[in-house]
C-alpha cells in the first residue's frame, strides 16, 4: 500500500479577542442547558446547604430528644411520687381498719374510730357471720348509705376476702350504691368477715392535683385496668375498662418506665412515665401529649432558622461570585471546544487572563496543542475510515454466506428428518405386525432378530424426533404454553408414566412427594419430556436391582426436581459437556448403553426455557444426581 501524506495547510491567524469573538458569534443563537456559573453555583449552594440544614435539623432533633428525656425525668418521678403517697394512704387505711375491727371484736368499742374511719373517706365497717348478718357496725363517713352491697356483690367480696388467708386487702373499684367504691376486706374466721365500703375521694383528688401543659394529667386504675381516677369524668364515673392498653397492661403487670401509646379519650398519641402501687397492684401513670412535646421543640427550632437564614444569605453571595470567576476561562475552553467540534478544526482558546487559575491555563495550552494534533489527525483517520469500510462490507458479505449454510444445514436436517419418519415408520410397523402374526412359529434365532430390528427402528424414531426437537429449539419454533402447575403431582405422575423403563432394566423408580403444594409456571408437555430423559438415563445407567431416588423440594425459595441413581456415574473428564449436543458419558464404540447423545441437550434447552437451570453432580462408580431448578410461581418474572 502506498504511504500517504498529509500536509496541513495554514490559514488566517487572529489574535486571542478577535478568535473568541468569532466563537460567540459562531455560538450565537444555540440553545443549552444550565450554565456552567449557574452550575457551580448551584453545586457550591448544595455543598453549604448541607450543612446549614443538618444545623437546622439536629437542632429540632436535639430539641425533641431533650422534651423526650424530660419525661423521664420529670413525669416518671411524678407518678412514683403518686405511688408512693397511694401506698401510703392504703396501708393507713389498712391499719386504721384493723385497730378498729380488733377494737370492735376485742373491746367492744364500736364509736372511737368514727372521726379516724371518716379521714380516710371509709364509709362504715361491717362484721358479718356466716349467712352474712351483721355481728358489729362501725361508723365512718356518714355522708355514704350504711347499706350493705348487693347480695352478688357481697359474694365476690367474701370470696376474696377468704382467698387473703386472713389478711387484709383491698378489692379493686366495684359499684355501691350508685357510687364506685374500694371494699377494705378481711376474713376473721368461723366464716366472719369484716368489710368497709373505701371512697376513692381521695384518689381523685390527687388526680387533680396533677396538670401541666395543657392536656398533661395523671391517670389512676385499679389491679383489674379499671380506671380510678382520671380527666374524663365519664370513664371516671363508670369505672371504665382501659386495660386494652398496652401501658395499663404494663402498670397492672407490675413494670416501671416511660412508654408511648394512643390514648382514645385524648385522641392523640402520648407519651407517659408509669408505674404501680405495691400495697394494692394499682398503676399510676402521667402521660402527656406527643405534639405538645414537639412544639417545644419546634419553638427551640425556630430560633435556630433565623441563624440558618443568615448563613444560607452569605453562602449565596460567596458562592454566586466564586463561581463566576471560576467559569468564566472554564467557558473560553467550552465555546472553543464546542467549535472545533463542529468542524472548525482552526479554533484555539488562545491566552486567558492572569486571574485565571494555573490548572485552567494548563488546560487551555493543552487544548491548543490537542487541536493541532486533531487537524492533523482527521486526514489519516479518513483514510482509514475508507479501508474500514471495504473491510466491513467483505465482512458482511461471509456473514451473510454463514448464516445462508447454517439456514441450509437446517433445512437438511429438517428435510431428513421428515424424509426417514415415513419409511421408518412403515418399516417398524411392519416389522411389529410381523412379530405378532410370527408369534411361536420362528426359531429362536429368527425371533431374537426380529426383537433386535424392532428395537434398533425404534431407537432411529427416537433419534430423529430428538434432531427435530433440537432443530425446532435452536430456531425457537417450539411453542411452550406456560400455566400454573402443581409440580409435585406432575413429577409422579412422569415417575408413573416411565416406570416401563424400570420394569426392562428391573430398576426400581422410588419417589418422594413434597410435603406441600409446589406452584411451577411451566409447560407440563415439555416437562415430562424432560423428566422421561432424565428417568430413562438413570435406569440405563443402573444395574437390576438398584434404586432411582425422584424427589421434588423446595429450597432457597426454589422448586427443585431431584432424580438420583445408584449406577455408574459421569467421568470428571465429560464435565458440562454431557449437556452438548450428541455427545455421551462413553462415546466408544464398545458403549453398553445406547442413545443418539441428543437428550440431555434438549432437556437442559426446555429447562432454560422455564428460566431454570439442569445440573449433575456425580462420583464415578457412586451414582449421578440431576437437579432440575424452576423459579416458584411468582418468582422470576419482569
Amino acid at each position: 500500500m502506498a504511504e500517504t501524506h498529509f500536509i496541513r495547510t495554514p490559514g488566517p491567524r487572529f489574535s486571542a479577542r478577535a478568535r473568541l469573538t468569532q466563537i460567540r458569534d459562531t455560538l450565537k443563537g444555540g440553545r443549552f442547558g444550565l450554565s456552567l456559573h449557574g452550575m457551580l453555583f448551584c453545586l457550591m449552594m448544595l455543598v453549604a446547604l448541607v450543612p446549614i440544614t443538618a444545623f437546622y435539623t439536629w437542632v429540632g432533633r436535639a430539641a425533641y430528644q431533650r422534651e423526650l428525656a424530660s419525661v423521664h425525668d420529670a413525669h416518671l418521678i411524678i407518678a412514683k411520687n403518686l405511688s408512693d403517697a397511694l401506698n401510703r394512704y392504703a396501708m393507713d387505711a389498712k391499719t386504721v381498719f384493723d385497730l378498729a375491727v380488733t377494737n370492735a371484736i376485742d373491746v367492744g368499742d364500736n364509736g372511737s374510730f368514727k372521726r379516724a374511719l371518716a379521714s380516710f373517706h371509709i364509709c362504715h365497717i361491717r362484721v358479718l357471720g356466716p349467712d352474712n348478718t351483721v355481728l358489729s357496725n362501725i361508723e365512718g363517713d356518714t355522708s355514704h348509705a350504711p347499706d350493705l352491697p348487693k347480695p352478688e356483690l357481697l359474694a365476690e367480696l367474701r370470696t376474696t376476702a377468704e382467698a387473703a388467708n386472713g389478711d387484709i386487702v383491698i378489692s379493686g373499684i366495684r359499684h355501691h350504691q350508685g357510687h364506685p367504691h374500694f371494699f377494705i376486706l378481711q376474713a376473721l374466721g368461723q366464716g366472719r368477715i369484716a368489710l368497709a365500703p373505701l371512697s376513692p375521694d381521695y384518689v381523685v383528688r390527687l388526680q387533680k392535683s396533677i396538670a401541666f401543659g395543657e392536656l398533661g394529667h395523671s391517670m389512676m386504675v385499679d389491679q383489674d385496668g379499671l380506671v380510678l381516677a382520671h380527666p374524663n369524668a365519664e370513664w371516671q364515673r363508670i369505672s371504665k375498662n382501659a386495660s386494652k392498653l398496652s401501658v395499663v397492661q404494663a402498670m397492672i403487670s407490675g413494670e416501671t418506665g416511660v412508654m408511648q401509646f394512643y390514648s382514645p379519650p385524648m385522641k392523640a398519641d402520648m407519651i407517659a412515665g408509669y408505674t404501680y402501687v405495691p400495697e394494692t397492684g394499682w398503676g399510676v401513670m402521667v402521660p402527656q401529649p406527643i405534639s405538645e412535646l414537639a412544639q417545644r421543640a419546634a419553638r427551640m427550632q425556630s430560633g435556630a432558622l433565623v441563624v440558618a437564614l443568615v448563613q444560607l444569605a452569605l453562602g449565596v453571595f460567596l458562592s454566586w461570585k466564586f463561581a463566576g470567576w471560576l467559569s468564566r476561562p472554564i467557558r473560553s475552553v467550552s465555546l472553543a471546544a464546542q467549535v472545533l467540534s463542529r468542524g472548525d478544526l482552526r479554533t484555539r482558546v488562545g491566552t486567558l487572563p492572569r486571574s485565571a487559575p494555573a490548572e485552567l491555563v494548563q488546560t487551555a495550552q493543552a487544548f491548543d496543542v490537542m487541536a493541532d494534533g486533531i487537524e492533523q489527525t482527521t486526514g489519516r483517520l479518513q483514510f482509514a475510515l475508507a479501508e474500514a469500510e471495504m473491510i466491513s462490507d467483505e465482512r458482511a458479505r461471509l456473514l451473510g454466506a454463514a448464516q445462508a449454510a447454517n439456514a441450509a444445514k437446517s433445512q437438511f436436517v429438517s428435510m431428513v428428518s421428515h424424509e426417514l419418519r415415513t419409511p421408518l415408520t412403515s418399516i417398524k410397523g411392519a416389522l411389529e405386525l410381523l412379530q405378532v402374526q410370527t408369534a411361536q412359529t420362528l426359531d429362536s434365532g429368527a425371533e431374537k432378530m426380529l426383537d433386535v430390528a424392532i428395537r434398533n427402528g425404534k431407537r432411529l424414531a427416537t433419534m430423529i424426533d430428538d434432531l427435530l426437537d433440537l432443530e425446532k429449539l435452536d430456531a425457537g419454533q417450539m411453542e411452550f404454553r406456560l400455566d400454573p402447575t402443581d409440580l409435585g403431582a406432575l413429577v409422579a405422575e412422569g415417575v408413573e408414566a416411565n416406570r416401563g423403563y424400570s420394569a426392562v432394566t428391573g430398576v426400581t423408580f422410588r419417589y418422594t412427594s413434597p410435603a406441600e403444594q409446589v406452584l411451577v409456571n411451566l409447560d407440563p408437555g415439555r416437562m415430562q419430556q424432560v423428566l422421561a430423559n432424565l428417568l430413562s438415563n438413570a435406569a440405563k445407567f443402573s444395574e437390576a436391582g438398584q434404586v432411582v431416588e425422584v424427589s421434588v423440594v423446595v429450597e432457597d425459595d426454589r422448586a427443585k426436581i431431584h432424580v438420583r441413581d445408584e449406577g455408574t456415574g459421569i467421568p470428571d473428564s465429560v464435565g458440562d459437556r454431557i449437556f452438548e449436543a450428541f455427545v455421551q458419558a462413553d462415546s466408544s464404540d464398545t458403549r453398553v448403553v445406547g442413545g443418539s447423545g441428543l437428550g440431555l441437550s434438549i432437556a437442559r434447552t426446555i429447562v432454560q426455557r422455564h428460566q431454570g437451570t439442569l445440573s449433575y453432580a456425580s462420583e464415578p462408580g457412586r451414582g449421578t444426581v440431576f437437579t432440575v431448578d424452576l423459579p416458584l410461581l411468582g418468582e422470576g418474572k419482569g
